[in-house]
């Protein structure tokens, strides 16, 4: 919890516009919180056995401590969410893990990943679903199939940041750019 509570003051812009993990200001972050919890992370580790919760953790560890998106260890990232799998196998997971799958492997994969999804119906009310469609769409340059994904996660999405958010990629979709 703490690997996670020391980004959210950077999830968001100064205007309370949502960023992406890729345009946050690492240097934002509580890096003090994020020690923290990088000791817990530590001191669970002592044990025989291995649960759910070390593994978020070690995802959360590997994003907290990359000094840029760039140099995020997504292939241990993948390896964590393989494993989490076994735990919890909920569609929202398979999701989260075919995000880490287009992080090594390439849009595609993440797209063929996230249509593979069992149980993938179960998102079908999910934002989140259709936005990651869309952003993996959107690295492939299919800015047609992009906006399709952007519409529909704008139409689901509930919050006023949430849907102005969906609605700036969904304009990059039409002007162009990234």
């Amino acid at each position: 919890m703490l690997l996670n509570a020391a980004r959210i003051a950077d999830r968001q812009d100064d205007e309370g516009n949502l960023l992406r993990l890729e345009e946050q200001d690492r240097t934002r972050w509580n890096q003090a919180i994020i020690a923290r919890g990088m000791s817990h992370l530590r001191e669970s580790a002592a044990g025989a056995e291995i649960s759910e919760y070390h593994l978020q953790a070690g995802i959360a560890a590997c994003h907290a401590t990359a000094i840029n998106y760039e140099s995020t260890d997504w292939a241990r990232i993948l390896s964590l969410y393989d494993r989490l799998i076994e735990f919890d196998d909920s569609p929202v997971v398979a999701l989260n893990r075919a995000v880490a799958v287009a992080n090594v492997h390439g849009p595609e994969a993440g797209l063929q990943t996230a249509r593979a999804i069992p149980e993938r119906e179960k998102l079908d009310a999910y934002y989140l679903f259709y936005a990651v469609m869309g952003e993996l769409e959107m690295r492939l340059d299919n800015r047609e199939a992009a906006s399709k994904q952007f519409r529909k996660a704008f139409e689901l999405a509930e919050t006023k940041s949430e849907r102005a958010f969906l609605l700036k990629r969904l304009q990059l979709c039409i002007d162009g750019g990234t």
